[in-house]
């Protein structure tokens, strides 16, 4: 794997331990923080990363089996497993009641399939980078990255709460940032190590301060985007300075570790809360420490054991047949 890939690797690993800690935790300044840029790292490190060479058609079936194919098949499993768990005992499940849900997907999702919403959305949201980074000059597809951005600020207002199937809402606001991971790859990220950290630690006082009126937070899922600009600075800054960390870290046993964890951030992110809520409910332990450590090892197991059997890898993980795990580590954010 090229130095490039392990530090990206890094960064998701980094990226999904924030997931798991941020649906646990019961510090909502920490959670507060977390969101401000766990998701947006996944959509930059995706732009930073993107291959423009492929025709729309077949960028369009290689993202449907590496994203498409593991969330159907991961829903299949996990939503009427939340819906047995959330349901009152004794209520028989019809497939009216477990159907809309599943076709919808996005926001209709929650519990052990809620962190689902990410992979329809990210699937849209590489779909429309590609159309706009093959086709279209590099002045037009950044105005059309604003344009997206201003319409996302302009929904949140004007709708808020409102919800597409797919969280097709939040490629709005996606898409914008992994234009922007684009457009950042040549980008000496440790020269301007003072402006990012600045930024950084600008957006958690800020968050912090908690002012009336200036509410710096952001919750992709929900369509909550925050202070418009200012937000999104935050964010940025936070990543960047967590891209330099991941890249300093790389060759470290630390950076191992959480380059493992990137490379199955997709399995984790679509089984941790099936197994941290089961943890609580079914085992009593309510602690977040347990149920943050049991849900990363548990996650992490299952997708070793995906990754033994070759029917299982193809369906949830989205490999190739004969494709080995080594093989797998593509230069794409998978989570």
């Amino acid at each position: 794997m090229s130095q490039r890939q392990t530090w990206i690797d890094v960064l998701k690993g980094i990226g999904i331990l924030t997931v798991v800690v941020g649906h646990i935790s019961f510090n909502q300044n920490l959670v507060g923080l977390i969101q401000m840029f766990h998701m947006p790292l996944f959509f930059l490190a995706g732009g930073w990363l993107h291959d423009t060479r492929a025709t729309q058609g077949v960028y369009a079936m290689n993202k449907a089996r590496t994203l498409l194919q593991p969330y159907v098949c991961f829903l299949i499993i996990l939503w009427p497993l939340e819906s047995l768990m959330s349901a009152p005992a004794g209520t028989a499940l019809t497939l009216g009641q477990l159907a809309p849900p599943m076709l919808f997907g996005g926001r209709w999702l929650n519990g052990a399939a809620g962190p689902l919403w990410f992979l329809t959305c990210y699937f849209l949201t590489g779909q429309l980078a590609h159309c706009l980074l093959r086709n279209c000059s590099t002045a037009v597809w950044a105005l059309a990255g604003a344009a997206l951005l201003g319409a996302a600020y302009l929904g949140a207002w004007l709708f808020p709460g409102w919800m597409l199937p797919w969280s097709a809402e939040v490629v709005l606001f996606a898409a914008p940032l992994y234009l922007l991971g684009y457009a950042a790859r040549g980008l000496d990220l440790a020269r301007w190590g003072a402006l990012w950290l600045a930024l950084s630690l600008a957006g958690a006082a800020l968050f912090l301060a908690h002012l009336p009126g200036l509410t710096n937070t952001l919750d992709m899922k929900s369509g909550v985007y925050g202070i418009p600009l200012l937000t999104l600075l935050s964010s940025l800054g936070m990543v960047a300075v967590l891209a330099l960390f991941s890249q300093r870290i790389a060759a470290t046993r630390a950076g191992r570790v959480f380059a493992a964890l990137g490379a199955a951030s997709m399995t984790i992110l679509a089984v941790h809360q099936l197994v941290q809520l089961f943890i609580a409910k079914e085992l009593g332990i309510m602690q977040a420490g347990p149920r943050i450590i049991g849900a990363l090892v548990v996650s992490y197991g299952v997708h070793l054991l995906l990754e033994q059997w070759p029917p299982a890898a193809r369906l949830f993980l989205g490999r190739r047949k004969a494709q080995s795990a080594a093989a797998a580590q593509q230069p794409q954010v998978a989570a």
